[in-house]
């Protein structure tokens, strides 16, 4: 079971429910096709990348990351005018980048809601579109404090596991996390389709594992 998102997700979510941020420095594009997934045809890029820097997830070393660009399918078929095509994940722009990732397969991944941003040296700037919703007067967001949001974020879903275990242990066994996905009503830019990919139980739409129950302390000998 999936739950699809109707809304574009806040900062905080998009750190909670992206499978992966890294910091790209070198990408390139190495094909461009038609997305016909896509309520209107548009031209789908494959990016091969290495992260420079992996913030959460697993170093994987190279990924293949595939999104749409901004411009016709039209130019995306016709080699001359290819290179008009813009894509978030710019091959030409020397800036670094930071790209919150979902899985979309065993061996690529997509932008989690077009989250791929520019870095200003140390600072992420966060496109318009993103709710920032860190607590109080935050300020600019800098890879240091991207680490420390991963880090608190992580802490909290073990939290809340273990105390799940301890309160319903039974409904903690039964319970299985689901992916969070882009509404099929309201698709964002960052996937090619919001549709669970069933017949890829690596992919996107697996469940992660189970994490063990927490070990509880031994009774003491009478």
């Amino acid at each position: 079971m999936a739950t699809y998102l109707t809304t574009t997700p806040t900062l905080l979510q998009r750190i909670r429910d992206c499978q992966a941020v890294v910091v790209l420095r070198e990408r390139t594009l190495e094909s461009v096709t038609t997305d016909h997934e896509a309520r209107e045809a548009r031209p789908l890029g494959t990016f091969r990348a290495t992260p420079a820097e992996v913030l959460k997830g697993d170093d994987e070393g190279a990924l293949t990351i595939r999104m749409p660009g901004a411009g016709s399918a039209e130019q995306a078929e016709q080699p001359e005018q290819a290179e008009q095509v813009a894509w978030r994940l710019a091959p030409q722009d020397e800036r670094a980048q930071v790209a919150f990732l979902v899985r979309e397969s065993r061996t690529s991944w997509v932008p989690y809601f077009s989250s791929v941003f520019p870095l200003d040296g140390e600072t992420v700037l966060l496109s318009e579109e993103v709710e920032d919703d860190r607590p109080g007067e935050a300020g600019a967001l800098d890879l240091a404090g991207l680490r420390a949001l991963i880090t608190r974020a992580a802490e909290e879903a073990r939290e809340q596991q273990t105390k799940l275990w301890e309160a319903e242990p039974e409904i903690a066994a039964r319970t299985r996390p689901h992916p969070v996905l882009e509404s099929p009503e309201a698709p964002a830019p960052g996937a090619t389709s919001a549709e669970p990919d069933t017949a890829d139980p690596g992919g996107a739409s697996a469940a992660p594992e189970l994490a063990e129950p927490p070990e509880l302390p031994e009774a003491p000998e009478e």
